[in-house]
């Protein structure tokens, strides 16, 4: 089955519904709880699709998506916040692994925000790296974002998942791997807006640069719900680590999350930095 098409399946099963599990917490963002996806049993599946549904009457203020079991060949390529539901997309790189992983998905989930709207913006389909931006309309805030690198296969790796400083906006690049890709693909960025909400705001973290698989931690302040992850991976000096390096998001708390940003089998001899990018919420 395509993924266009285990995608659209994927929506009209998790539609209205709630996850599994949920976390209820009390907070000024009206109604506030975290869905999971529900557990999955790690295979060495080509691609992965999983989702968390908000409960009835609740709309999706934060999204996040993380794999486990492997570190090096498998690309998030798409994370999807709609209207009640968060839904990630993962396929293996290129090369492929025979390890076991799975791919776990989390929703924040509130009581509809004033003001509360998708922002969905798209590239053609061409064969060339590309960067895309969701702005939020004037006046509202973006409370998370998301993106779908639809036909990609694995062969292209998010460069920049990166939040405007005054969450105005969402941008995303994605690079092609270091042999290219002769199909075309297309790139879709989200956006979450609202109207500004106490306590939202945006945070960076920067590791050293070198030619090293790197690790950063970023963290919201005490009693902030992280809502939305981002990262850079840029390269010094003239070099460039596009396409050569990947991004792996993961956490095990709601209020920080670790980037940790490696080279791909084929490694990367320059020196790059890793920049992690988060946005906070007063709960």
């Amino acid at each position: 089955m395509s993924i266009l098409r285990l995608l659209s399946a994927f929506l009209l099963a998790v539609a209205g519904t709630a996850a599994a599990a949920h976390t209820p917490a009390a907070a000024a963002v009206p109604g506030l709880e975290l869905a999971w996806s529900a557990p999955a049993t790690p295979s060495s599946a080509t691609t992965r699709i999983a989702a968390a549904g908000c409960p009835t009457g609740k709309r999706v203020v934060g999204a996040f998506a993380f794999t486990s079991g492997n570190t090096r060949d498998v690309v998030i390529t798409g994370l999807i916040p709609t209207t009640n539901s968060v839904i990630a997309l993962a396929s293996e790189d290129q090369d492929g692994t025979d390890d076991n992983w799975q791919l776990t998905v989390q929703a924040m989930c509130a009581s509809p925000l004033p003001g509360q709207t998708i922002v969905t913006t798209s590239s053609a389909y061409t064969s060339a790296n590309k960067q895309v931006t969701a702005t939020c309309p004037a006046g509202t805030r973006m409370l998370t974002g998301g993106w779908n690198l639809n036909g990609s296969d694995g062969e292209v790796f998010l460069n920049q998942v990166a939040p405007a400083a005054d969450l105005s906006r969402m941008s995303v690049t994605g690079m092609e791997d270091q042999d290219g890709m002769a199909d075309t693909w297309r790139l879709t960025t989200h956006a979450v807006c609202a109207d500004p909400l106490p306590g939202l705001f945006t945070r960076t973290a920067t590791s050293a640069a070198d030619s090293a698989d790197k690790s950063v931690v970023i963290v919201c302040d005490p009693g902030q719900q992280r809502l939305s992850a981002g990262w850079s991976l840029i390269g010094s000096g003239a070099g460039s680590p596009a396409g050569q390096v990947q991004a792996r998001p993961g956490s095990a708390g709601t209020g920080w999350y670790e980037l940790a940003a490696v080279e791909d089998d084929d490694g990367y001899s320059g020196h790059w930095f890793a920049t992690a990018r988060i946005i906070c919420v007063t709960i």
